[in-house]
């Protein structure tokens, strides 16, 4: 019997290491459960938007005049910031606008003013608007309708920081914008003609921002797109 026991203890001590070797991996190998996963704010989109915002393509979600519109640029937030809030100058790189002016300057709290002109089958038409704009440095930009051709008009832009990876610094910025339309006529066809501006509007602001943040790259892509829209098909 004495014999017996003997024998089992190695046997038992084996195990026993084993177990605590195996204990050992698993405290090694296995994740911290308590880990947080990167949820930048383009990764907590459907997995569809986030595909189609990393490609450089507008997003459009919305019906009847309340929209949420998203493109991903690349650049700085203050670099954003500048394009979004260059009042005087829209005219010059967003589509479909003919002249904007800033009526009132009080430091984050401001009314602008600007003429717009679309094309509605085979007629040019123009309106005007005036939207009263609170600034809130460097993430929103608030706006609602003071006066002009539209029944209402409010809403914002989001600026978020974008980091390719976990604790990188951001290179990359996410545009949203949301916005609530109504207007006293048109109807679907208002609708259209305003999902259409909008997603101009955004992709104009993303070349903008990379005009700004890179002038030479920009050009040189400007210069290819232009060379490859004339070649023959």
């Amino acid at each position: 019997m004495v014999r017996f026991v003997y024998l089992q203890q190695p046997r038992r001590l084996f195990k026993n290491c084993l177990a605590a070797i195996a204990l050992g991996a698993t405290i090694v190998f296995v994740p911290d459960a308590s880990a947080k996963l990167f949820d930048g704010p383009v990764d907590r989109l459907p997995a569809i938007e986030r595909d189609a915002l990393r490609q450089g393509r507008v997003i459009l979600n919305g019906e009847k005049g309340k929209y949420t519109a998203r493109i991903l640029v690349k650049g700085s937030m203050d670099t954003a910031w500048e394009v979004l809030t260059d009042y005087e100058n829209f005219q010059q790189f967003l589509p479909n606008i003919t002249s904007s002016q800033l009526i009132e300057n009080n430091g984050d709290r401001k009314v602008f003013e600007q003429v717009n002109r679309v094309r509605v089958l085979v007629f040019n038409k123009q309106s005007r608007i005036r939207l009263a704009i609170t600034e809130t440095y460097p993430q929103q930009i608030a706006f609602s309708l003071v006066e002009g051709d539209l029944k209402s008009l409010e809403g914002f832009w989001q600026l978020e920081p974008v980091s390719p990876y976990p604790s990188a610094p951001p290179d990359r910025v996410l545009i949203t914008q949301q916005v609530d339309v109504a207007s006293d006529s048109g109807g679907s066809i208002f609708y259209s003609i305003f999902e259409d501006a909008l997603k101009k509007t955004l992709a104009a602001i993303e070349q903008e921002v990379k005009q700004r943040s890179n002038p030479h790259e920009a050009n040189a892509f400007e210069k290819q797109r232009r060379r490859a829209s004339i070649l023959p098909r």
